[in-house]
C-alpha cells in the first residue's frame, strides 16, 4: 500500500516539473487545452469548454451562469475536434469548438465576444537577481515558477506575453535601473524593435516570508505623440507562479474591456473610415482582410476609391469605441494626425 502511494506521489511530482518546463504553442481562443491527469474524458471536455468560454468572453466568471452550466450538457453539438496532444513531457487533452456556435451561445447569454485582437505585451522584468529577464530565460524555463505562471494565464485567458532578447542592441539601449526607475521614454525607445504598443515594467523581489512581490505597470506608448500612458499599476504578493499569472490575467481583463464586443441586437451603428496610402491591389486586399478579421466589424463596403485613398463604410457590432480600440492596435494602420479626425488612417504595408 505504501509503495502504491509513493508511486502516485512520484508520478504527480514528475508531471508537475514536466509541465513547468514546457513552452506552449499558439492556441486559438476556441481551443481548450487541459492537463490529462486525474480526470475522465467527459470531465476533461467540460474543463476545456469552461476554458474556452472564459477566453472568448473575457469574463472570468462566465461559467457561474446557469446558461453556461446548461451548455455542458450539449457539448457534443458544439465540438469540432478533440483528442490528446503531447507537449514536452506532458499529455494534454484538447477540444476545438465551433466558433460560430460558441459566439451564438455567448450572445444568447448576453456576454461579450473577444476575438483575435489580443496584443502581446512586451515584458521588461527585473528578476530577483536584478537582471532583465530575456526571452531565452523564459523559453528555457531557467526559472520554472515564472514560466509556469505565464503558461497558466496563456491556457486560461488566451493571452501570451513576449520578452526582450537582451542581445547587444538591448544591452546598449537599456539597463535594469531604467526599468526600476520607470524611465518610460527609454523603455519605449528600446521597445520599438519589437513593434509593441503595450509594454510592462516589472520588478520581482523576495519578501521576508519566502514569497515574492511583483510591482508592475502596463504602459501604452503612442509612437506619433511620443507619450506613454500608464494603464494599470499594481503590486501583487505570493508565490512567483501566482504573481506572474495574476499579472497576465489582469492584463487580459483590461484587454477584454477594450476589445470584447457586446453585440447590439438593435439598429447597428455605421462609421466611415478613410485610409490613405492604398497604392496597389495588394494594399487594398490587405485592408479588406484586416477589416474582415475584426470582431468589432459586422460588415463593410468600400464606397470610394481614389488614386491613393479609400473610404469604407463599416457597420458595427457594438459601439464606436470598440472599433477605435481595435483599429488602433493594428500594425498596418497608423493614425493620420494631419486630418484632425478620429477615423483617418495611413496604410503601412
Amino acid at each position: 500500500m505504501k509503495i502504491n502511494v509513493l508511486v502516485r506521489v512520484v508520478a504527480v511530482i514528475s508531471i508537475f516539473f514536466s509541465v513547468h518546463s514546457i513552452a506552449l504553442p499558439e492556441i486559438s481562443p476556441y481551443k481548450g487545452l487541459v492537463l490529462a491527469q486525474g480526470a475522465n474524458e467527459g470531465e476533461l471536455r467540460e474543463q476545456a469548454l469552461q476554458q474556452v468560454l472564459i477566453k472568448v468572453s473575457g469574463n472570468i466568471d462566465v461559467n457561474k451562469l446557469d446558461e453556461s452550466k446548461a451548455l455542458t450538457k450539449h457539448i457534443s453539438s458544439i465540438l469540432s475536434q478533440f483528442g490528446y496532444q503531447q507537449i514536452g513531457n506532458a499529455r494534454f487533452y484538447y477540444a476545438l469548438f465551433d466558433s460560430r456556435k460558441i459566439n451564438k451561445a455567448l450572445v444568447d447569454m448576453q456576454q461579450p465576444i473577444w476575438g483575435e485582437t489580443r496584443p502581446k505585451p512586451l515584458i521588461w522584468l527585473v528578476n530577483e537577481d536584478r537582471q532583465i529577464t530575456s526571452e531565452h530565460m523564459i523559453n528555457s524555463s531557467q526559472d520554472s515558477s515564472i514560466s509556469w505562471g505565464l503558461t497558466k494565464s496563456q491556457l486560461t485567458r488566451g493571452i501570451s506575453a513576449q520578452f526582450p532578447l537582451i542581445d547587444l542592441d538591448d544591452s546598449l539601449a537599456i539597463r535594469a535601473s531604467d526599468i526600476s526607475g520607470r524611465f518610460y521614454q527609454t523603455i519605449a525607445n528600446a521597445s520599438k524593435r519589437y513593434d509593441a504598443e503595450y509594454f510592462v515594467l516589472a520588478n520581482l523581489v523576495k519578501t521576508g516570508d519566502g514569497k515574492s512581490q511583483l510591482k508592475w505597470e502596463l504602459v501604452q506608448y503612442n509612437a506619433q505623440s511620443k507619450k506613454s500612458k500608464v494603464l494599470i499599476k499594481q503590486t501583487n504578493r505570493g508565490s512567483k507562479s501566482y504573481v506572474m499569472s495574476i499579472m497576465l490575467s489582469d492584463i487580459a481583463d483590461y484587454y477584454a474591456k477594450q476589445f470584447a464586443i457586446l453585440e447590439n441586437n438593435g439598429e447597428k451603428l455605421t462609421q466611415e473610415l478613410n485610409v490613405k496610402n492604398i497604392n496597389s491591389l495588394k494594399d487594398l486586399t490587405g485592408l479588406n482582410s484586416l477589416l474582415d478579421g475584426l470582431n468589432a466589424v459586422d460588415s463593410f463596403e468600400i464606397v470610394y476609391i481614389s488614386e491613393h485613398q479609400v473610404k469604407v463604410s463599416v457597420t458595427l457590432k457594438g459601439g464606436l469605441m470598440s472599433l477605435k480600440n481595435a483599429l488602433n492596435v493594428q500594425t498596418h494602420l497608423q493614425k493620420d494626425l494631419s486630418s484632425g479626425s478620429t477615423f483617418f488612417y495611413k496604410w503601412k504595408p
